[in-house]
């Protein structure tokens, strides 16, 4: 099992330093760590934060930094969507002198970004989340949040952050942290850290490579970007870097898997005996295992889910189960002829909770042995309640009257692993990015593992663009690939047995 990322903060540096008109002076601290932004927040344990006063929606604040990004922790009274429904706005005084910017809350701030309306503006014009390299994590409901910024930013041409101090605020409604009169200063002093992150290399044992992979339909639902002309190269490269044994494709619409299989085996150039099979809409399943038995695992409507069983003997010593999945997208409110996107996507996952306890208890429609390998992969538009992902992690059902209890749904009756894999080379743990659309970068895709019968040897998501280019050289990948093929990253795991 590999050991799940320790918090690498190097070290914590308090110091005084004058402060610019405007309000009260703050004190300056500088908390240069090694960050990752993966929705946890194990990493900000050793740091120091800034408590708010009062009772209000804000509750505590912390800031550490890089060289690359300037990180936030922000922990609130309540859950919330942080992409959505709220006022929660950040100040950001960029360089440190309350005489320039915009004269919010006294802080003279050159940058300010509304989280709930995804928008901001930078020395007056409006900005974008790719504009100053916004990235925030979780993309479900929570209460305490991770967000980055991009320090090398430079939004209409000019430098995001112009000091080596800045000064900040958050607000939500009439609550303000700091209190009103406050600032919290930052300097931002040379961060030397070492930055743990994956590598595309193969582990250096038999391990099974599962690929997730949303290759993105056109939206007029008439063609997979596989098969789109200039996209293909990209696609190529991709496949050939990762070299992986199990692909998991989702929105192929419309197209069958002998498309598919035509298309891999012979543009994107995987090799001719693979095997493809499809179910659901859009769920279309690769392995150089062969396909024994495929699944459609009802769900809300057309949303299924498919389990394909693989025989594996060979590498594994056992067969093994891999569901693929693509749950419905966003967060759109129930009307008359249908519930909330939440709620379908709760059915969704109920159902393929519900098909792993029958697998447990020696049912469903593949009659595996006990301890079989079960692999849960896809674009699982996790947007709104962090139930969606629990109930796949722990197998808790939500709709007991049409899919049946709940049962842990690992063979040792614990909950599966979400692997949560971070970008190869980068401290991100998101998954889907599209600078063109008003939504950050987040998680989407997901992959579990039933971790008893199972170890993930090594995990990572590939986008080209943060690859040093002694990497894109030595995988043949060009920067541009990621981008170009999907506005989905391949989500990679590597497992083996015990």
């Amino acid at each position: 099992m590999i050991a799940r990322r320790p918090a690498l903060v190097l070290f914590v540096l308090a110091f005084m330093i004058a402060g610019c008109g405007g309000a009260d002076a703050p004190n300056y601290s500088a908390q240069p760590a090694a960050i990752y932004v993966d929705g946890e927040g194990g990493d900000w344990t050793d740091l120091t934060g800034h408590r708010d006063a009062d009772d209000g929606a804000l509750d505590q604040l912390w800031v550490a930094h890089s060289d690359q990004h300037l990180f936030l922790r922000l922990a609130l009274n309540r859950s919330l969507n942080l992409q959505e429904g709220n006022d929660l706005t950040l100040f950001l005084d960029a360089d440190d002198d309350s005489t320039t910017g915009q004269d919010t809350l006294g802080l003279g701030a050159e940058l300010s970004w509304t989280f709930g309306e995804r928008a901001g503006r930078f020395e007056g014009t409006e900005v974008n989340h790719a504009d100053i390299g916004l990235t925030t994590l979780p993309t479900v409901q929570a209460d305490t949040f991770e967000i980055a910024l991009d320090r090398s930013a430079t939004p209409g041409g000019a430098s995001l952050l112009q000091n080596d101090s800045l000064r900040l605020v958050l607000s939500s409604g009439d609550d303000r942290l700091p209190d009103a009169g406050e600032t919290i200063g930052y300097a931002l002093p040379e961060a030397d850290l070492s930055i743990e992150t994956p590598t595309l290399a193969r582990p250096d044992t038999d391990a099974v490579r599962l690929m997730s992979y949303n290759a993105v339909n056109n939206y007029d639902r008439e063609l997979n970007s596989l098969f789109i002309d200039d996209r293909q190269p990209s696609y190529r490269r991709i496949l050939g870097a990762i070299g992986p044994d199990v692909i998991g494709f989702q929105e192929v619409y419309d197209q069958s898997a002998e498309r598919v299989e035509a298309t891999a085996e012979g543009t994107l150039g995987l090799a001719e005996e693979w095997h493809w099979a499809k179910e659901g809409r859009d769920l279309v399943l690769g392995s150089r295992f062969p396909i024994l038995d495929t699944h459609a695992i009802p769900g809300y409507e057309d949303y299924e889910s498919g389990a394909f069983l693989l025989d594996s003997e060979d590498a594994l010593g056992s067969r093994m189960i891999v569901i693929n999945m693509h749950p419905p997208c966003c967060n759109y409110p129930a009307n008359d002829d249908q519930p909330s996107s939440d709620a379908q996507r709760q059915r969704v996952v109920d159902g393929v909770a519900a098909f792993i306890r029958k697998v447990k208890n020696g049912g469903g429609p593949f009659g595996v042995p006990a301890q079989t390998p079960i692999v849960i992969l896809g674009d699982m538009n996790f947007v709104g309640s962090a139930q969606q992902p629990r109930t796949l992690r722990t197998g808790e059902i939500i709709n007991n009257d049409d899919f049946g209890s709940s049962a842990a749904p690992d063979w040792d009756g614990t909950s599966l692993l979400d692997t949560n894999p971070r970008q190869a080379h980068a401290p991100m743990h998101t998954t889907w990015i599209d600078a063109g659309s008003s939504f950050p970068p987040g998680r989407l895709d997901y992959a579990f593992v039933t971790d008893s019968v199972l170890d993930v040897a090594h995990e990572f998501v590939l986008h080209t663009p943060v690859l040093p280019d002694d990497a894109r050289q030595r995988h043949g990948l060009q920067s541009g690939d990621t981008n170009t093929a999907s506005d989905h990253l391949p989500v990679v795991v590597d497992v083996q047995t015990p």
